[in-house]
Order: structure tokens, then sequence, then C-alpha cells
């Protein structure tokens, strides 16, 4: 299953068109703006642990909801500040402050920012809505003021990190600005028709570095501004995203062509489509089936009895799941039924190397196997282990396994070993 990116200049239509496709396709998980996302921090407060617990004491009437809309990814916090209900003075505006957009990092800042999130995001199945152009696009121009060439080489680096099998983007363009603007001026304006989106983004244009060099504060500022930044985005659809980009005319396409162009294909050309995501605990039954499945049979040897892994040192890894602090797993699934699976806890097993270090077990049923299924799901254990602070983890592997190299491939290392199996251990790297 891809990533779906919808973009294109404001009052294009993003949010209608996203609606529509999750309509379409419930299984995709929806990012919109102000929600919390593994890319985009858009109308997000982006925290170092001390600022979080000082904005944590300053509000604390509301500190339940603040912990609620929280999500640590290593050591900061992101907090989706704009879902809060409150009337407490100040409280927006307060956590506005901390949003990497609008200038507030430099620009080598929030580059490493935006190119360590691209990186470390490994899952698929997700709708994004303005996390790949608009808030990172504004700011480059209006704030740091990079050229074109500048932005399109960002663009490049960006793209590289990025599966291609895994990404689309869909680019609503606008024949005619001026028109638009108009509509959107009234239709988001208020009750006594003040045009609230209106004067917002006039300001932000006249406000900005950029605005204020350039003397930016008409109608007609805005409507070039937003030709410049379409060109711009066509051009690097053009130039960098090739055909991993379909261009559509905002409010003239047609729905049924879309969705015909990201339906998901579960079997083309030897390569299974799957999301990846977190089990349910209606599901921790089947990490039986999973355990059974991750025990290495070589070549010529019968298989065990299934009852195998009634066996204290098996059930060390399945038994009460769930029920424990480092207990995480994350299942494959394609077309809803679950394939595979990823689960780390801590526990005295045959990998275990320290206290307090995760123990890995993987495995697939064997007709999903070869697909790459089970380095995606490695892969994404491993981000979630980063996002929870935990810097090491481990795993025993058969020597004879052919899934020492995917283990390899992923960051794990050889540490030590028997006649049989190697203990490897993975160890997080610092961001870019």
């Amino acid at each position: 299953m891809r990533n779906i990116f919808v973009e294109g200049i404001q009052g294009s239509g993003k949010s209608t068109l996203v609606n529509k496709i999750s309509k379409e396709t419930p299984k995709l998980q929806v990012c919109r703006e102000g929600d919390y996302s593994p890319i985009d921090l858009a109308w997000c407060a982006y925290m170092t642990k001390e600022e979080y617990e000082a904005v944590l004491e300053k509000y604390s009437p509301i500190k339940d909801d603040i912990v609620k809309n929280t999500v640590t990814e290593q050591e900061y916090y992101i907090v989706s500040y704009t879902k809060i209900i409150t009337d407490i003075p100040g409280f927006h505006k307060d956590l506005e402050n901390y949003e990497v957009y609008n200038g507030r990092k430099s620009w080598n800042e929030l580059k490493c920012i935006i190119l360590t999130r691209f990186r470390n995001f490994t899952e698929t199945g997700y709708l994004f809505e303005c996390s790949f152009f608009q808030n990172i696009m504004e700011d480059l121009i209006l704030f740091h003021m990079l050229s074109d060439d500048e932005i399109i080489e960002f663009y490049g680096e960006l793209f590289n990190l990025i599966d291609k099998e895994k990404f689309m983007l869909l680019y609503l363009m606008n024949d005619n600005l001026e028109e638009s603007i108009n509509i959107i001026k009234k239709e988001r304006s208020d009750e006594e028709g003040n045009e609230l989106w209106y004067d917002m983004m006039l300001g932000y244009l006249a406000d900005s570095p950029y605005g204020r060099r350039y003397g930016l504060k008409s109608f007609d500022d805005l409507v070039n501004h937003f030709k410049h930044r379409q060109e711009l985005e066509l051009t690097i659809i053009r130039e960098v995203i090739g055909e991993n980009a379909v261009v559509l005319r905002a409010k003239d396409y047609d729905m049924e062509q879309v969705m015909s162009q990201i339906n998901i294909i579960e079997i083309s050309d030897g390569e299974l489509s799957y999301t990846i995501r977190p089990i349910t605990s209606q599901e921790y039954s089947l990490l039986d089936d999973f355990l059974y499945e991750a025990i290495f049979i070589p070549e010529g040897v019968e298989a065990p009895p299934k009852d195998i892994i009634k066996a204290p040192e098996l059930q060390v890894y399945v038994e009460s799941f769930g029920t424990r602090e480092g207990d995480i797993c994350f299942v494959a699934e394609i077309s809803g039924k679950v394939v595979g699976a990823v689960w780390v806890r801590i526990m005295d097993d045959y990998g275990h190397v320290e206290d307090g270090v995760p123990s890995f077990a993987i495995s697939l049923y064997k007709e999903y196997r070869g697909y790459g299924i089970g380095t995606a799901l490695m892969k994404r254990m491993l981000v979630e282990l980063q996002t929870k602070g935990y810097k090491k983890a481990s795993l025993a592997v058969q020597k004879a396994n052919y899934a020492v190299k995917m283990y390899k491939k992923v960051g794990f290392e050889i540490i030590d070993e028997n006649d049989e199996e190697y203990i490897m251990m993975w160890r997080a790297k610092n961001s870019i």
C-alpha cells in the first residue's frame, strides 16, 4: 500500500479530495493539518523535554489534555496544540512559538528536522494533506528566502530519501488563481462578512522577510506569490518526482479515474502491497502462530509439533503480551489478513544482552516471505524504539538462517556467538 500526498495551492480543494479518497479507501490513515503526523509538523509544537515540562507546569489545569495530544520522538515532544480546547488566555499563542515554521528555526535546523523525519518514516497506508509542499515551501520562500534552484536542489535531496514504490503525489493545479482567491475570500468569512482567511493570508505574506523585502501587501501580490509557488512546485514534479506524481485540475477531475490510479493492487510484478500498523489487543493471540513460524527449521529437518511453543523458554516471548512496559508489536496486513509480525519485549530470552534492552522476535507466514515485508517490519520497529528512547535492541538468530542478512541490512551487528547462534545488537545512530 502506498502513501498518498495531496498538494496544491491554498483553495485548490485539497481537503475535499482528501475526504473523497478517505471515504473510498477507509483503510488509509489520514493526516490533516493540525493532526500529529509522522512527517509534517504544521500546527504542532516541537519541544525539548525541558520546554515541555515547563509548559505542563505553566498550564497545569489542562495538563491531561496536553499529555493526551503529545507524541514523543526521540528527545522531542510534539504537541498537537490546536486540538486542545481551552479558554486559558495565551495558551495557543504561547504554543505557537514552539512550531518549526515561520522562520523559528534556522535553515540548517529546519532542513535537518525535515530530512530526518522523512528518512525515519517507513510506514505505508497514509493519506497526507499539505505534508510535502505547502508548509515547507512557504517557509523556504517567505522566511528563508531560498532561490528556486536551492529549493529544487533541496527537494531532490528529500525525494532521494523516499521509497518511490510507496509514494504517490496528487497535485491539484489551479488555472485561475485570481478567481479562486476571490471565492475563498467569501467562503472563509465570518457571519458579519469579515474576510478572515484573506486578511490572515495577506498579513502572513506582508509580514514575512520576503514580503517586507519586496513590499508585498496587495491582492495582486498574493496572487503572484501563489502563481510563483505553483510554477515552482510543478517544476519539482517534472524534474524530481516524475511518474510518482499525478497532476489534476483543481475541482475539475474525474474521481473514478483518480481512484483507479491510486487503487491498491495486492499482487503486481511479483510484489505484494501491504500495510504495517500496530497490533490490536484482540490480535495478541496471533503471536502464538507467529512464534511457531519464527522457529528456524533447517533444510531436511522435520518441523516440530505446534505445541512446542508451550515450552517455558518460548512462552517468555508471548505470555501475557501487552501487559508489560516495553511490549510493542507491529503487524503486516494484506487485504485484511495479518501475514506477519514483529514484536519486542524486555525479557530474559535467547537474545538477552542487558537489563532494559528489548529483544526482537519476527516472523511471516511462508508464502509471504521474500517480498521485503520482514525488512519493512524491522525498520518500523526500530523507528518506534528510537521514538520511545531506546538506544539498543538485541536478538538471537541461527547462523544458518537467511534472516541474518536482513538483520545486518537494518543495522544489527554480531556481538557474540556460540556453536549454533549469533547474538546481534542494534544501536541507535544519531540523526543527521
